[in-house]
This record gives structure tokens, C-alpha cells and sequence, in this order.
């Protein structure tokens, strides 16, 4: 893959990651179980991580 299709699969992964954390933090006021509110938080972290690799790490020059 190119260097920018790498970049544009980070920032889509870290956008999607904003939204899982914050609904991950504000589901459990509306009534949400646990289960739910845990796994939006855990899914959340791994696609913020796996943005930062994508638009960071990997490069091809």
C-alpha cells in the first residue's frame, strides 16, 4: 500500500476510536451494561492504537 493510503486507514481508524471512547464513557448514564460499556472502551483504545500505528509508524518511502 502507498504511503498515503496508510495515513487515510489511521485517520479513519482514530475518528472511529473518538467514538467508541466517548460512547464507551457516557453509555453507562443511559442504563447500558457493563459488558457493553467495557468492550466500546477496550475496542475504542485498540483502534486509537492501531490509528497511531497506521499513520504513524508505517511508512513506505
Amino acid at each position: 500500500m502507498s504511503k498515503n493510503t496508510y495515513r487515510m486507514t489511521g485517520i479513519f481508524a482514530m475518528i472511529i476510536s473518538v467514538f467508541l471512547l466517548m460512547g464507551g464513557l457516557y453509555l453507562p448514564q443511559a442504563g447500558i451494561s457493563k459488558v457493553i460499556t467495557t468492550s466500546c472502551i477496550i475496542s475504542g483504545l485498540l483502534f486509537l492504537i492501531v490509528g497511531i500505528v497506521f499513520y504513524k509508524i508505517l511508512k513506505t518511502d
